[in-house]
């Protein structure tokens, strides 16, 4: 109590002592302001519910439980289909957490045996084969190493960070790699880097910075469709560049949420959630090439470039936002042709009921825009600043500065251990077990093996069609493998081909490769942010299929012919 009145949120959340709750009910049989407020917190419970179940979904989903079951599903359906005027039919109960239940006994050990089986037969399968020629039987090993790797990060028999943690006890066991070897990689600055770039993306999500800017946003655009989509996949795609990218759509799905409620007709509302779920992901893949710390393949492939030169942030980004002014504005215009929609004009009169309710910007929510904005500065031109003040060498390198951010949000008590604890710290482990993949390759031979059977794409072929080949075979495959195995596969191979001939700059394919991992768009193995939209069930698998190809295709020919012509104007 405080006041003479009750504390709402306290109230509604359930924190209150019995003796404090029975008095606040006292209270509230007398007291219309506060009773009013409640009911006015407790009308847009429904939306707030829908953000829980997406937020517990992405939570079960970075844990590695991908199945997420039907009561999840089915309660996150109920507030999507629920007609808006319906109000909660007890406007004193507080609020519950829904708690979900997980597949457990008989029907998970039987798809565990099943898939760990899968990843076992193929790996046996590899070491029973002959050695390739001009291959050692250490290669050949690690060969094998590589095959139960992209088995078990796409078939998933545990939780993808826990299947990723397998891959160096793998490597280890079939005596590639020793445990020092193995697990070297998982100190890489790169893999810090992505870590507290997730923190930052809970400090935007707890104080409801995203939020405010996506609705801002929306409000600006005037109503009409395609300006609401192109503002809230601008959205996305900036958040992507400083965040990792599944981090960023999981925020935004629950403003899609309230666009789509604007239309009375359900058939309607859920053709236009279709298209802004859709511009979610597509633009959150988009905006995630133009910096090292957007994706998990840019940070697998910024570790081995940073070893065989000078590769900095900004290095990055001169290849990364070219790439993004032209793909991302070919994104929007297709997907409005592909996902066509009969509402045309949206009321944003709940939007900017919303804005209301979210009352002036706060303090803690200006200081960490001034935060970013300071980080943003150190991570473009850090390494000038090093040299200008004379401090020591990468004081001001990506992740020191990213750690540093973490650390200053911490001290001014704007995110603690319990608000970052419970972030996708999966991503630790996947990052490392790309780079452990690809160390080991290296080392064992393999690298050098593959770029022999790939060297006539990149030296028999003209550049166009070397670079054609090679980034659609990369998106193609970032829709059945993961990015990180991808990019720790075909990096190696392409820097290891320049080092062989001179005349090839390593840069030329690395890049446009690895960027072309984002176009994993068609099925829910592709990327974590397909992976929710499918498991939410807000688009259906064969929209998924059909958009996700033409996008992929499309992309990647723009992409290829970007290159190409960066390579004739010398800029690569």
């Amino acid at each position: 109590m405080g006041k003479g009145h009750i504390r709402i949120d306290d109230y509604a959340e359930g924190r209150l002592t019995t003796g404090e709750m029975a008095e606040a009910e006292q209270h509230l049989a007398t007291c219309d302001r506060c009773r009013k407020r409640l009911e006015q917190r407790q009308l847009g419970a429904r939306e707030r519910g829908a953000f829980t179940v997406v937020r517990t979904l992405v939570a079960r989903m970075a844990r590695g439980s991908v199945a997420v079951l039907e009561p999840l599903l089915k309660e996150l359906s109920s507030h999507l289909e629920r007609p808006r005027e319906e109000a909660p039919p007890q406007p004193f109960e507080p609020l519950r957490v829904l708690t979900p239940r997980i597949i457990g006994g008989v029907r998970l050990t039987a798809r565990f045996v099943g898939r760990f089986g899968l990843v076992l037969l193929l790996t046996v399968g590899t070491l029973l084969l002959p050695t390739p020629e001009g291959l050692s039987p250490e290669g050949h090993r690690a060969m094998a190493g590589f095959v139960f790797t992209a088995a078990i990060l796409a078939l998933e028999p545990v939780s993808l960070p826990i299947a990723a943690l397998m891959v160096p006890a793998a490597l280890v066991a079939l005596g590639t790699a020793d445990t020092t070897e193995a697990f070297a990689t998982f100190s890489r600055p790169v893999v810090f880097l992505i870590l507290a770039s997730l923190f930052l993306a809970e400090a935007l999500r707890k104080h409801g910075l995203t939020r405010r800017i996506a609705l801002k946003t929306i409000v600006s655009s005037g109503g009409g469709v395609g300006a609401i989509l192109l503002g809230l996949m601008l959205v996305a795609a900036f958040f992507s560049m400083w965040v990792e990218n599944t981090a960023t759509a999981a925020m935004l799905i629950p403003v899609a949420m309230t666009i789509a409620r604007q239309v009375e007709d359900p058939e309607k509302a859920g053709k236009l959630l279709t298209l802004l779920v859709l511009g979610l992901a597509y633009s959150a893949s988009v905006g995630g090439m133009t910096t090292v710390m957007g994706s998990a393949s840019n940070a697998v492939a910024f570790g081995f470039i940073t070893q065989i030169r000078p590769w900095s942030f900004v290095n990055w980004m001169y290849y990364g936002i070219p790439a993004f002014l032209i793909i991302f504005p070919l994104t929007w215009w297709l997907l409005m042709r592909l996902t066509p929609v009969p509402v045309k004009r949206l009321e944003l009169e709940g939007v900017r009921r919303r804005m209301e309710e979210l009352g002036p910007m706060g303090k803690k929510e200006k200081e960490i825009i001034a935060m970013m904005g300071v980080a943003v500065v150190f991570f473009v031109g850090g390494s000038f600043i090093e040299k200008a003040l004379g401090l020591p060498g990468t004081l001001l390198s990506a992740a020191m500065v990213a750690v540093l951010a973490v650390c200053y949000l911490a001290v001014r008590e704007i995110i603690n251990w319990e608000d970052v604890k419970g972030v996708s710290w999966g991503i630790f482990f996947i990052i490392g077990a790309g780079l452990s993949l690809g160390e080991t390759l290296s080392r064992t031979g393999v690298t050098a093996w593959f770029a022999t059977l790939l060297a006539p794409l990149v030296t028999g072929l003209p550049l166009p069609v070397s670079l054609l080949v090679l980034v659609s075979l990369s998106a193609l495959m970032t829709n059945f493998l993961n990015n990180t195995t991808i990019a720790a596969v075909f990096v190696p191979v392409l820097i290891k081909l320049a080092q062989d001939d001179p005349s090839l700059d390593a840069m030329r394919f690395v890049i446009p490769v690895t960027l072309a991992t984002t176009f994993g768009y068609s099925l829910p193995s592709a990327s974590g942010r397909m992976a929710l939209i499918a498991a939410t069930g807000i688009v259906s698998r064969g929209k998924m299929i059909r958009c996700g190809l033409i996008m992929t295709a499309v992309s990647s020919v723009v992409l290829a012919a970007l290159f190409y012509l960066i390579a004739v104007l010398g800029w690569i």
